[in-house]
């Protein structure tokens, strides 16, 4: 049994990846690496080309697949999940979209006005089960796909009540397939996550760096890495969060809501409480910041751990990142985080090595004697 179970893991079946951006493309060379057939479809030729080319897929024709996976922004991915579900073109459809309530709910309105198919609702949508995987990268475009861009990452699967255990089973499948770890969630318990987990960090990020868009350059020449580290997101594409957030506006307005709350409220306490009163605002503050970090998973999801931090100067200079690295190596002490800060004006950085506290001494004993400048930091967490 076991045998027949790993076999028909292994057999190939036909994938078509509708959206030829960096996700769907990630699908598609994820796939194809497993031997699996990939047809891509997108409705700019460059993009559909580069696509091909990348996964070593071919561009769809119009023919019965296994499963269809739509990765289209979300504003389109309603509509690109009827006329999939119309043609019965996949024997299972699911997507990538980042919101998850409002593409069902474009689902359940489409099929509700098919005047030709009296099949109920939940029968004609029994194919289609939500998805959303949680990586991505600033950059977008089939060229900036990856074929292990969701390698070890949560891959939320959101059936929705009419959802057939076929298509619900060919969803995981395709989540495995691309070495990501399944998460079951109801579509509104997706959206509420998402919220505070992806769209909130956004927002805040964007009106942080707002912020730095009229001060003037000497203001901006303080600038240390807190602040870098804080609004390296607010790069990202204005257009593609403009779609992602209004379509899971409420879940968003609510998490703005609290945290605006929270802000107003130090505000008010620094500009009329007496110093001590605002100084315990601005305390109770930081200190629930600490305790709310401290509950972040750790790495690989395991529970937090505290690492110590070993703070290196480095010339910037060509090769000397990777002679520190190679040093730390020889030291036989495992680097469980790097964090790079540069030094403004000045031809150095600082480079902090986080290790496990018990090797802390040994890592730091043997850069010194490699002739590293160590400075001194705080413990931190990873």
């Amino acid at each position: 049994m076991l045998a027949m179970e790993a076999q028909e893991h292994r057999a190939a079946r036909s994938v078509l990846i509708v959206g030829a951006g960096m996700i769907g493309t990630s699908v598609a060379m994820a796939l194809a690496e497993r031997g699996h057939r990939i047809l891509l479809d997108d409705k700019d030729p460059v993009n559909l080309s580069a696509a091909v080319r990348v996964s070593g897929g071919a561009a769809y024709a119009a023919e019965a697949v296994d499963l269809a996976v739509v990765a289209v922004p979300p504003s389109r991915t309603g509509p690109v999940l009827l006329d999939l579900l119309r043609s019965g073109a996949a024997a299972a459809v699911t997507d990538c979209a980042s919101v998850k309530a409002e593409p069902l709910r474009v689902v359940t309105a489409g099929v509700c006005a098919w005047t030709d198919d009296e099949r109920p609702v939940a029968a004609r949508t029994v194919a289609y089960v939500g998805g959303h995987p949680l990586a991505g990268r600033e950059r977008r475009g089939p060229r900036a796909a990856r074929v292990d861009l969701f390698a070890g990452r949560p891959w939320v699967l959101t059936p929705h009540e009419g959802s057939s255990s076929d298509a619900v089973s060919a969803a995981e499948w395709a989540v495995r397939e691309c070495r990501a770890t399944p998460v079951f969630m109801t579509p509104a318990e997706h959206d509420r996550a998402v919220a505070v987990t992806s769209h909130l960090p956004q927002m805040l990020a964007s009106a942080l760096a707002g912020q730095l868009e009229h001060e003037d350059d000497h203001v901006l020449a303080l600038a240390g890495q807190g602040l870098r580290d804080m609004t390296r997101i607010a790069g990202s594409d204005p257009e593609l969060w403009s779609d992602i957030v209004t379509g899971n506006a409420d879940a968003v307005a609510e998490v703005l809501d609290r945290v605006a709350s929270r802000l107003l409220f130090v505000a008010g306490g620094l500009r009329d409480a007496p110093p001590e009163v605002a100084a315990e605002v601005v305390r109770a503050l930081v200190e629930s910041g600490r305790s709310g970090r401290q509950r972040m998973p750790g790495k690989h999801g395991e529970s937090p751990r505290v690492y110590r931090a070993v703070p290196v100067v480095v010339p910037d200079e060509r090769g000397q990142l990777a002679r520190l690295l190679g040093d730390a190596a020889e030291a036989n002490v495992n680097i469980e985080d790097i964090r790079v800060d540069h030094a403004p004006g000045l031809p150095v950085g600082l480079i902090e090595l986080y290790v496990a506290p018990d090797a802390e001494e040994t890592l730091s004993r043997a850069l010194a004697l490699r002739g590293w400048t160590l400075t001194s930091l705080e413990t931190d967490e990873t």
